[in-house]
């Protein structure tokens, strides 16, 4: 009987997070408030009595139902699309934002709420830790909403998913010390490190072992399988090993979605993408729901004065601890100039929420503060969601973080041309005449030209759009390829990883075009072929196959990326001279890779045979798939008889070539 209702209790919170969420999509507002605000109201009128699952969580349950529960499955999704590249790239300032900051601010806040209320220091940095943490489930949440920059977004995440075991870890500590327990600093810097570092080796093994095995599942053994990495990598941490579980479930999640790219077909990566989107919002909905509702209205009622002084104490206090870290990091640690705008959003963007408040909830009964500090907890939570959840999108908004650059809007306005041309040839070619649509489209027409009139490029800007889009369409081509089965997954790694530095380097105008940088590998990249090499398939890799389709495959990209670029000559405000030395660049790439595709093919040990059938299973395969995809699309064909059909074509080759 308690599980039939537990079960209808939790029904109806996600009933009412579906009808909260329609309504914050019409307001506009990030639906996290809404659910936190709406379950405080539904407490406020009397919620303890529609929903006796709440009343029990008062506790340290509630706690263990966020540790153990939603924050494997919140921090694996934040994880799995947040990009590693960017992550590992930006690692210094966001181990510094997660330690250092963290450390500063959680000291200012204790220390002012020692001197303002007189709380027992040690007590008092207890709280500061707590409240001090930034929320990732708040911040993801919030941030994506708000349409900021990728470095930016990748800054914020990456905070608020290493502080939060940075506080945990922190937070075990200081309680000891809060009891009566001895703790010195120096064996408090070892654990941590110690709990930290064993997370990252044990998520590290799980999420490697899951990229391995990445080849050989279907759509649904995918989803399977990286919900075992998610809680696996969690359990293995925590429980087993007495490492932080949260540094696990972060470190298997970069891993996974790092190698899905090379490793995991197409289908597969749509259904991690669809299925972890739909467990985060799940996840996401239940536990704001139940952060409202276990606010306790009556107590911040009778709390304000505690409350507003450990809300404001937060707020100096993270600015005071951001900006000095952050500035320090780009005059000393080389770190890329964040601005004034982003560290002001970095700032603002300290959301905390429901891992803020299960601390609190967790603290023992033996602890004389324990009451004031939920209530001052809860406070905190409220106010940060209230006041900084709702204003963040109009902050970046007004400081023009969110406009897009003038290179997006030349591209947009292109392609918006480029598109209305096409549409116009295909409906000439089907001898289709109607002045409505004719009409249409000579409005989408003339709203691409106003914009692009607006647009003033000098050359070299020009020649950046230019060769970024050529870039990002040789990208284009690696994946497809990939996709098809035409590149290993070593190979895909490598030019996936020398294409986004290109466009990295590019973007920030730092990188000087040479065909001399592409085949450049790192040290570490060159050891990782050499062992592929020895090991014998299907763990190692046949290097010299590897080098041929790896090279090949630069050579198409390369003529795509001209391809591509010969359309912008069809446009109004293109200088085709600026399109020919963009189109140069690639052409140079392209009789690079066929100088040394004749190398490879002069070579002795090369099967050529062997090359030839495999290229032609994976270029049947995508013929048959191109065939396929649109009858499915229009409901003629199911996916499984797709699936069948393209399985024999692809068999009767493998026997054609037998």
């Amino acid at each position: 009987m308690e599980l039939s209702s537990s079960l209808l209790e939790i029904t109806l919170l996600l009933a009412g997070a579906v009808l909260l969420g329609i309504v914050a999509k019409r307001w506009r507002i990030p639906v996290t408030v809404l659910l936190a605000l709406g379950g405080f109201l539904v407490a406020w009128g009397g919620g303890d009595q529609v929903f006796p699952l709440v009343e029990s969580l008062k506790g340290e349950s509630f706690e263990s139902i966020v540790v153990n529960l939603f924050l494997p499955i919140l921090i694996f999704e934040a994880a799995l699309a947040l990009s590693s590249r960017d992550f590992l790239r930006n690692l210094s300032p966001i181990l510094m934002l997660a330690t250092a900051a963290l450390a500063i601010a959680a000291a200012l806040v204790g220390y002012s709420l020692h001197l303002v209320l007189g709380i027992p220091l040690v007590a008092a940095m207890l709280l500061g830790v707590i409240v001090s943490a930034t929320d990732p489930v708040a911040v993801v949440a919030v941030f994506r909403e708000a349409g900021v920059s990728r470095r930016l977004l990748t800054l914020v995440e990456g905070e608020s998913l290493l502080n939060d075991g940075v506080a945990i870890v922190g937070f075990n500590i200081l309680l000891g010390a809060a009891l009566g327990g001895a703790v010195g600093f120096a064996s408090g810097v070892i654990e941590f490190a110690t709990v930290f570092a064993g997370g990252v080796v044990i998520g590290s093994m799980v999420g490697l072992a899951a990229a391995l095995v990445l080849p050989a599942v279907d759509r649904l053994s995918a989803a399977t399988l990286s919900l075992g990495v998610a809680y696996g990598s969690f359990t293995i941490a925590d429980a087993l090993f007495g490492v932080s579980g949260i540094t696990a479930t972060l470190t298997a999640g970069l891993i996974v979605g790092g190698f899905a790219p090379s490793r995991a077909s197409e289908p597969v990566r749509d259904t991690l993408h669809h299925v972890w989107d739909a467990l985060g919002y799940i996840a996401n909905a239940l536990l704001f729901l139940f952060i409202g509702l276990l606010i306790d209205p009556i107590a911040i009622r009778e709390n304000l004065d505690a409350i507003g002084i450990a809300v404001l104490a937060v707020f100096v206090a993270r600015p005071l601890a951001i900006v000095p870290v952050v500035a320090g990091l780009e005059r000393f640690g080389g770190m890329r100039r964040v601005g004034q705008s982003n560290t002001l959003v970095l700032v603002w963007g300290g959301l905390r929420g429901g891992v803020a408040l299960a601390l609190a909830l967790a603290l023992p009964a033996e602890l004389e503060l324990r009451e004031e500090f939920v209530v001052m907890t809860g406070g905190v939570v409220l106010a940060t969601l209230l006041l900084n959840a709702t204003t963040i999108s109009t902050l970046v908004h007004r400081l023009g973080l969110d406009k897009p650059a003038r290179s997006d809007q030349f591209l947009a306005g292109s392609a918006q041309l480029l598109a209305i041309g096409e549409a116009r040839r295909r409906l000439a070619d089907l001898g289709y005449d109607d002045k409505i649509i004719d009409a249409r489209l000579n409005v989408a027409e003339l709203d691409a030209h106003e914009l692009l009139q607006t647009i003033h490029l000098d050359e070299f800007e020009e020649l950046q759009v230019y060769t970024l889009r050529g870039l990002h369409a040789e990208r284009r081509v690696y994946q497809l390829l990939s996709d098809a089965g035409l590149l290993r997954p070593i190979a895909t790694r490598t030019l996936m990883q020398e294409i986004d530095d290109e466009i990295e380097e590019i973007s920030h105008s730092a990188l000087e075009v040479d065909a001399a940088r592409r085949g450049q590998r790192p040290w570490y990249a060159q050891v990782v072929r050499r062992l592929l090499d020895w090991l014998p398939e299907p763990a190692g890799e046949d290097i010299t196959e590897v080098s041929y389709s790896e090279v090949a495959a630069r050579r198409l990209a390369a003529q795509r990326a001209t391809a591509e670029l010969d359309r912008f000559k069809q446009l109004p405000k293109c200088d085709p001279e600026v399109v020919d030395r963009a189109k140069e660049i690639f052409a140079h790439w392209e009789r690079a890779a066929l100088k040394m595709l004749t190398l490879l093919d002069d070579a002795a040990d090369v099967d050529h045979t062997l090359l030839m059938r495999r290229h032609a299973e994976a270029l049947t395969r995508i013929a048959a798939v191109e065939s396929v995809v649109g009858l499915v699309g229009c409901g003629l064909l199911s996916e499984k008889a797709a699936d069948a059909a393209v399985e024999r074509i692809v068999h009767e080759v493998d026997r054609s070539h037998a």
